[in-house]
């Protein structure tokens, strides 16, 4: 309620309050007036009060306000929010306000209620009858009618009354839904957006497919864990947006600016549809109603925090729990084996600079690439992932240098294919390495061959060490991996790397028990 020297008018037609006559006069003073909702706050509001004043055209200024009496109760309240009571109406409760809206006309038509009696009459006699028409008003209309209708029931006989209702009853909440639907199909960006994550998330199958998650229940836990850990993010756009600002360290505080038109949630299925699908950022745009560099900041935001949530709880189990969980397949042969290491390589677009070019070149791929040492438990879980490194690095010396062996304990055996020289790196700290055997000479003649034990302990390394390929399949199924990576990725690569190896463990287990 606004009260104050100014002086203010009422807007709807027919009325003649003002402040000047209740403090003049005195005769107004139980009148109270109140401001229309504003554009920014309550706009739904706002324009439920336009369209209640039926006012063409009206933008009502500041000194323009509604007066109690047209409030059931005085004044809005959380019961009766809006102004019903004017002189169209004879300042009685309406129930449906004036809308341009053909499908609100066509409803305030059938609001009338119409109900017909005819008396009821044996099958033989046909009598003139007479219909009453009743509507919410004070008259009703009697019309005659010369006919009856015969109708038979389920019992038998034939009676001739028939009744119609067409009675409609719609209240403030059926409207509050039509104009919400009106809404939602007006914006065809939302439209759109709802309708797609709502197809990509209706089932596990689909979740599975879309973003790599195995089941909804899964995809809807991480999320939460995401949004309880920090419920105010703030877009990456460049190194001094790293700084912290007010509204991330206040509780309940809002951000200043436009309002985002993603939720967190949605914000959330992009990021994961990006690093599974590796869609263009000017397609995730379309779908999603934004901008293309809105689009890139959002991925970079995300994928920068997850990455801080999933780095701890991607780390090295202990000897006990590997041995608790391994599967018999290793228990047979190789009962003491705790990681399977391999690297794996990226392709990525040819750097402009000849040095990077030179330092990214794989000569095994004869391609640009980053390359990476991965280790997964025996039963298939990745428990180590290094940083990237150029492809032209040998295995030898990112396993030296990426802090793997920092994490290998005395008596730990490491499987590995037979080009991971690190003999005498395990050695230093106690460990074995596990590598299919090296061809001998032959003692009868020129070249090198393979003894029979040699060739079935290597058929029984290969039939367990392809394990860490399969994780390695896995891990690529996300195919911002898989396809050629943009060098704007470069920065937050080596977290996309991470959070794809974390997302890979939340699957069933790789080797079966």
């Amino acid at each position: 309620m606004v009260r104050g020297s100014r002086r203010y008018y009422c807007a709807a037609e027919g009325c003649f309050s003002d402040t000047d006559k209740r403090g003049r006069y005195g005769y107004m003073s139980e009148v109270s007036f109140f401001p229309f909702p504003t554009k920014k706050k309550a706009p739904r509001a706002r324009k439920r009060w336009l369209e209640y004043t039926r006012r063409e055209n009206y933008d009502p200024p500041y000194h323009h306000r509604l007066c109690s009496k047209h409030f059931l109760d005085g004044k809005p309240t959380e019961k009766n929010p809006y102004p019903t009571l004017f002189a169209y109406n004879n300042y009685k409760e309406s129930k449906v306000p004036r809308s341009s809206n053909v499908m609100q006309k066509r409803t305030r038509e059938q609001e009338t209620s119409v109900h017909v009696d005819i008396p009821e009459q044996k099958h033989d006699k046909i009598a003139d009858t007479t219909i009453s028409i009743q509507m919410e008003g004070p008259k009703a209309v009697e019309v005659p009618m010369d006919h009856g209708y015969c109708m038979s029931n389920e019992k038998g006989y034939e009676q001739t009354s028939h009744e119609v209702n067409t009675q409609t009853d719609l209240n403030m909440t059926d409207i509050d839904d039509l104009l919400d639907m009106k809404e939602r199909l007006a914006d065809k960006d939302n439209l759109l957006r709802d309708l797609f994550i709502e197809k990509i998330t209706k089932s596990d199958e689909s979740v599975m497919k879309y973003m790599g998650v195995p089941t909804k229940q899964a995809l809807n836990g991480f999320f939460g864990i995401l949004d309880k850990a920090s419920p105010n993010l703030k877009y990456w756009s460049g190194q001094k947006s790293a700084r912290d600002t007010s509204y991330q360290n206040t509780p309940g505080m809002k951000k200043s600016g436009p309002q985002r038109k993603l939720s967190r949630y949605q914000e959330f299925i992009l990021t994961l549809l990006r690093l599974r699908m590796a869609l263009c950022t000017f397609l995730i745009a379309d779908i999603f109603g934004i901008s293309n560099s809105r689009v890139s900041q959002v991925c970079i935001t995300w994928i920068n925090f997850m990455c801080g949530i999933v780095l701890p709880l991607l780390r090295w189990p202990s000897s006990k729990a590997v041995k608790k969980f391994m599967p018999r397949c290793f228990k047979l042969t190789y009962p003491d084996t705790i990681c399977i290491i391999d690297c794996t390589e990226i392709f990525i677009s040819k750097p402009k600079n000849p040095t990077a070019q030179s330092q990214t070149y794989s000569n095994y791929k004869h391609h640009n690439t980053y390359k990476a040492l991965v280790g997964i438990t025996p039963s298939g879980a990745f428990s180590f992932v290094s940083k990237l490194w150029g492809g032209n690095t040998s295995d030898r010396y990112i396993t030296k240098e990426c802090g793997f062996l920092d994490q290998v304990r005395p008596g730990d055996q490491i499987m590995a294919d037979r080009g991971f020289m690190i003999r005498d790196l395990l050695l230093e700290r106690r460990a074995k390495l596990v590598i299919p055997p090296f061809t001998k000479a032959c003692k009868w003649g020129k070249g090198k061959r393979l003894t029979s034990a040699d060739i079935i302990k290597t058929k029984n390394i290969a039939r367990l060490r392809i394990h860490v390929e399969r994780a390695i399949e896995r891990l690529k199924n996300f195919r911002i991996l898989s396809n050629t990576m943009p060098l704007n990725l470069k920065p937050v690569a080596n977290q996309v790397l991470l959070i794809c190896a974390f997302m890979s463990n939340f699957q069933k287990p790789l080797v079966k028990n």
